[in-house]
C-alpha cells in the first residue's frame, strides 16, 4: 500500500487529498497538508471520494443500446460510429445543428477539449451545468467583461463583510477552506456575515445578520439596496459617466 497525492473532484475547489491505494483501489483518504490552496482542509465529500471512484454504477467502457438493452462495444467502434453520425449531421444540416453539453464537476477537461472540437466542426453552441447553476452570474460577466470566460470571484481572504444570498457555504462550500474560514470570520468582531435565506441554514446559524426573506422577494431587496445607494449618492458618478450607459433609465426603475 502507498499514499498518492491527488485532488478531490467533487467541487470546483479541488482540495488537495492523499489516497492510500492497494491493488489500484482507494482504501483510505486524508487531507493533504502540503497543498498550498487547501492547507490540509477537506470536507466530508472529499474524504468519501472512494465511494464515487469505485461505485458499482460507474461506467467503465462504452455501451450501445441494442433493442431495449445496452451492450458493451469497443472504444474504436464507439468513436468510429459517433464520428460518422457527426459527419452525416453536418453534411445534411450544417454545423449549426450541433450543440455540446459539457457536464461533470471537478474534472474540467471537457471544457477545452469538447469546446475546441465544436469550434473545429464549426459549431459555437455549448452548454454546461452553469446554465442551471450560475446563469445570471455568467450572463452578467459576459456583458460586463466581454466574455463569459472572464469572471469575478469573491475576495474571501480580505473581506470585512460576506453576504450569502440563498447560499449555504457551511455545507455546499465553493470557497477555499469554507468551514474553517467562515467559523474564524464568525468569531472576529471586526467582520460581518450576512445571510439572506428563507431557511435557517447552517451558515445562517453562525451569521451576524440573517434576513429571512419571503421567497420571491429577493429582487425587491436588491432594488431597495440600489435605491438607497443612488439616493445617498454613494455611487461613483465620474466612473459611471465614463463607462456606463443608461443610468437615467435605470434610476427610474428603482425610484
Amino acid at each position: 500500500m502507498s499514499w498518492k497525492k491527488t485532488s478531490c473532484a467533487l467541487c470546483a475547489l479541488n482540495c488537495g487529498i492523499e489516497a492510500q491505494v492497494e491493488k489500484n483501489r482507494i482504501i483510505n483518504v486524508r487531507p493533504d497538508k502540503d497543498n498550498p490552496r487547501s492547507e490540509g482542509y477537506a470536507c466530508r465529500k472529499g474524504l468519501n471520494i472512494a465511494f464515487h471512484q469505485h461505485n458499482a454504477d460507474r461506467l467503465l467502457y462504452p455501451q450501445k443500446k441494442v433493442g431495449d438493452k445496452f451492450v458493451r462495444i469497443s472504444w474504436e467502434d464507439a468513436i468510429t460510429e459517433i464520428a460518422g453520425k457527426l459527419q452525416n449531421i453536418i453534411a445534411d444540416h450544417g454545423p449549426r445543428a450541433l450543440a455540446w453539453m459539457i457536464s461533470g464537476q471537478g474534472c474540467h477537461f471537457g471544457i477545452p477539449y469538447l469546446g475546441r472540437l465544436g469550434e473545429m466542426l464549426g459549431s459555437k453552441y455549448n452548454y454546461t451545468a452553469l446554465g442551471q447553476e450560475h446563469t445570471g452570474r455568467y450572463w452578467a460577466h459576459g456583458v460586463t467583461l466581454g466574455s463569459q470566460s472572464l469572471m469575478f470571484t469573491g475576495d474571501y481572504h480580505n473581506c470585512d463583510m460576506l453576504m450569502a444570498v440563498g447560499w449555504n457555504p457551511m455545507m455546499s462550500h465553493q470557497t477555499p477552506q469554507a468551514r474553517r474560514k467562515l467559523t474564524r470570520m464568525a468569531k472576529d468582531p471586526d467582520k460581518v456575515i450576512v445571510v439572506v435565506d428563507p431557511r435557517v441554514s447552517e451558515t445562517a446559524k453562525i451569521a451576524d445578520i440573517h434576513l429571512a426573506l419571503r421567497p420571491g422577494t429577493d429582487a425587491l431587496l436588491f432594488k431597495s439596496m440600489i435605491s438607497i445607494i443612488l439616493d445617498e449618492g454613494w455611487h461613483n458618478r465620474d466612473y459611471i459617466k465614463k463607462y456606463v450607459n443608461g443610468l437615467e433609465d435605470f434610476e427610474a426603475l428603482v425610484a
